[in-house]
């Protein structure tokens, strides 16, 4: 499902994953825009479902991100939900989140554990692909603070358009 150079090495962290520990059944990978990427199940899992779920973990991580720098929280580590039957978590690796769906019995300390350890393989395996061809050095123009400006707000209008549109996926379920 995913089309990078090291997709091979991403499905691989992904099944390490999942035989890590017997009560993790499912791990989706997913960009921030809520694209799902590639994911290893332990059962037959619908392609529909999964997608939904990774929409739905990257607009959760998202939020959650957004909430946190509200409050001057930092960086945002791991989402858990806990739920009477399993846990889903929720994880960054930079331009990409990776989930977990669990049962109930799962040893939360390792699964965390494991999970820090796969998000930055992933994140590192993408940051190589990700890495832009250096641009020819621009000297800077005496008006560059409105430009600084006009970037951020860019960003932030980019956030706010991704994050509209993986609530939009959401309220299609």
């Amino acid at each position: 499902m995913i089309c990078l150079y090291g997709a091979d090495q991403i499905n691989t962290i992904l099944h390490e994953i999942i035989i890590s520990d017997a009560n993790i059944n499912h791990v989706i990978l997913a960009d921030k825009t809520g694209l799902t990427l590639a994911y290893s199940s332990r059962f037959a899992f619908d392609e529909f479902e999964t997608e939904a779920l990774g929409a739905i973990a990257s607009a959760v991580y998202l939020a959650s991100e957004q909430q946190g720098t509200n409050v001057g929280l930092a960086v945002l580590d791991i989402i858990i939900s806990e739920f009477s039957d399993g846990l889903i978590l929720v994880a960054s690796c930079g331009s990409t989140v990776v989930c977990l769906i669990t049962d109930a019995g799962v040893a939360l300390g390792m699964v965390r554990r494991t999970m820090k350890m796969a998000a930055e393989k992933i994140r590192n395996i993408l940051d190589v692909e990700a890495k832009p061809v250096p641009a020819p050095e621009v000297k800077p123009v005496a008006a560059a603070q409105p430009v600084v400006v006009e970037e951020e707000k860019k960003v932030q209008d980019e956030f706010i358009s991704d994050l509209e549109l993986a609530l939009r996926e959401l309220e299609q379920f």
